[in-house]
C-alpha cells in the first residue's frame, strides 16, 4: 500500500529594505527551516507573526515551500 509522508518545510520571509537600486526596490530574504509539514494555516500564520517581530524589515510576503514523498 502507498501513502505520502509530508518532510519538515522552511517559511521564507520577503522583506522590503526600502532601498531603490537601479529604479528597483531592493527586497532581502530570511528562511526559517524545520517547520512541520503538517502544521495547519493558523498555526503557520502565528510563527510568522512572531517571526516578523524580529525581523529588520517590513514583511511583505511570506511563502511556504514544503515536500511530500511517495512511500511504495
Amino acid at each position: 500500500m502507498a501513502s505520502i509522508v509530508t518532510n519538515p518545510g522552511s517559511m521564507n520571509f520577503r522583506m522590503d529594505t526600502g532601498e531603490i537600486s537601479g529604479g528597483k526596490t531592493l527586497y532581502k530574504n530570511s528562511s526559517l527551516g524545520s517547520v512541520k509539514g503538517t502544521a495547519s494555516a493558523e498555526v503557520l500564520a502565528e510563527i510568522a507573526v512572531k517571526a516578523e517581530a524580529v525581523l529588520p524589515w517590513p514583511v511583505e510576503q511570506v511563502t511556504l515551500r514544503r515536500s511530500e514523498i511517495l512511500v511504495y
